[in-house]
């Protein structure tokens, strides 16, 4: 099997930033290069929109970039949240592509209201937010709602999500949503009836 190789600056080609979907630095990720039989040779952390080490670049390669950081072993068992791939024609079209310096990403802030069933905004009941895909891995949001009964992510994967509302310290409600790649609005907002049932509103933002 191929040596893996971590990146060196001796190894660099290119550099580039890594952008959400509205154009700001990602918080944290990990890209991936690929050759051209499929296999990683290199791979770098993004910290903050910049890649910690510059990554080697020959045609046929491609670049691959995950959600979070992630280990070689979460990215050789495909156990990671990918939110671009040059292979892909969408991401390469609505993204960008690696060599022009900058790619953009599948990646949204998301604003989760809680509300009674009567449509008032619950303030300080508990939220839990997890990535469907591994339980909590790549995101866990733990976090009071807001005064107008909001708990915002200031970035967040295009994936499968869980929700659990607590007030006043019992479960009042679970839900479940997926942000999906290519939204047309730059945020997404969900709503959360709390009436001691289950029940979801998804709706997009203007």
């Amino acid at each position: 099997m191929r040596v893996f190789l971590i990146l060196l600056l001796a190894l660099a080609v290119f550099a580039m930033e890594v952008r959400d979907w509205n154009d700001r630095p990602l918080s944290y990720g990990t890209a991936v290069v690929y050759d051209e039989r499929g296999e990683p040779v290199a791979l770098s952390y993004v910290i903050n929109g910049a890649l910690a080490y510059g990554l080697p670049w020959r045609p046929g390669y491609s670049l691959r970039v995950a959600w979070g950081v992630a280990s070689l072993g979460e990215i050789l068992s495909g156990r990671v949240i990918w939110v671009y791939d040059s292979q892909t024609a969408r991401d390469v079209a609505e993204l960008g592509y690696p060599t022009a310096g900058k790619v953009r990403t599948w990646v949204y802030p998301i604003t989760i209201t809680v509300r009674s069933k009567s449509g008032k905004p619950l303030a300080g009941c508990y939220a839990k937010i997890l990535d469907a895909m591994t339980g909590g891995r790549w995101v866990s949001i733990f976090a009071n709602t807001a005064s107008d009964g909001s708990v915002s992510l200031f970035q967040a994967p295009a994936t499968d999500y869980q929700v659990e509302i607590y007030c006043m310290g019992l479960l009042s409600a679970t839900a479940k949503f997926s942000v999906q790649r290519g939204a047309p609005s730059t945020a997404w907002n969900y709503e959360i009836t709390v009436d001691f049932i289950d029940r979801v509103k998804v709706r997009n933002a203007p």
